[in-house]
């Protein structure tokens, strides 16, 4: 293959596993074994609210737009990708620039979206991005392809012994992360166990993998393994209980007895 053919290959299929990973992120939001999505619809709805929009059909339709031209732009991508290789140059470099000209003004509307909602942390990564779609446009149109050797595989000792030793860590790597996986998933379910640090206050030290369904349980575990006690105050930290993020949470439970 040629060498600057192969850089083109490379773009295309970063930017195809970009947009079909966050398509996927938005039809599965919850926590799998593997798989940590973003809620991003509870974050829309959060936002809309900032500004005061509170009807959560606004947010609906606004994440269901925005993912409907993420596929899109994912099928034009996966058009220049089939060109590419059928060698139809020209035709493949239309649909990728049709791709990076739709994933741009997408990433120009989230940028506007950062400005107004005050998010600066996702300003800058989709500034970033956007940066990034102009420099993979310029690459790949401008990428002479005369000139160019082509690469040639042959498998030496040493290719050989790093093929090896590189198959070896993988599959180390990867029974790692399934045995931890394995071992640490049940807590995305398990009812997290309280601890009384003072009088009537009940500490909850909530898992990565705890979510709001971890947290309905382990309130209602709690009320009937304390037939006799009231809730009266329930406080998280951080205060972000669906948070982009699935970070470590606390959770304290201020209780009294019942008359």
């Amino acid at each position: 293959m040629k060498e600057k053919s192969l850089i083109r290959y490379f773009i295309l299929l970063y930017w195809i596993f970009f947009e079909a990973l966050t398509v996927v992120d938005k039809i599965i939001p919850d926590v799998y074994p593997l798989w940590v999505g973003a809620d991003f619809y509870t974050l829309f709805v959060k936002l809309f609210a900032s500004l005061g929009i509170t009807n959560p059909i606004v947010a609906t339709i606004a994440l269901a737009g925005v993912s409907a031209l993420e596929i899109i732009v994912l099928i034009f991508y996966l058009l220049s990708l089939y060109n590419l290789y059928k060698a139809k140059n020209t035709i493949s470099e239309h649909w990728f620039y049709r791709g990076v000209l739709l994933s741009m003004l997408l990433f120009s509307f989230f940028s506007i979206g950062d400005q107004v909602f005050g998010d600066r942390s996702n300003l800058l990564e989709h500034g970033i991005f956007w940066v990034l779609l102009l420099v993979s446009l310029v690459i790949f149109k401008y990428n002479s392809q005369n000139n160019e050797t082509t690469l040639k595989f042959s498998f030496t000792k040493d290719m050989k012994l790093a093929f090896i030793v590189g198959v070896f860590l993988t599959l180390i790597t990867a029974y790692s992360i399934l045995d931890f996986s394995k071992s640490t998933y049940s807590f995305k379910t398990q009812a997290v166990k309280g601890v009384e640090v003072v009088q009537n206050v009940y500490k909850f030290n909530f898992p990565f993998l705890a979510d709001k369904l971890v947290w309905e349980k382990t309130i209602k575990t709690f009320e009937e393994n304390h037939p006799k006690l009231k809730i009266n105050y329930i406080y998280t930290a951080p205060g972000e209980l669906n948070t982009k993020k699935k970070t470590h949470m606390l959770l304290y439970v201020f209780t009294e007895k019942k008359n």
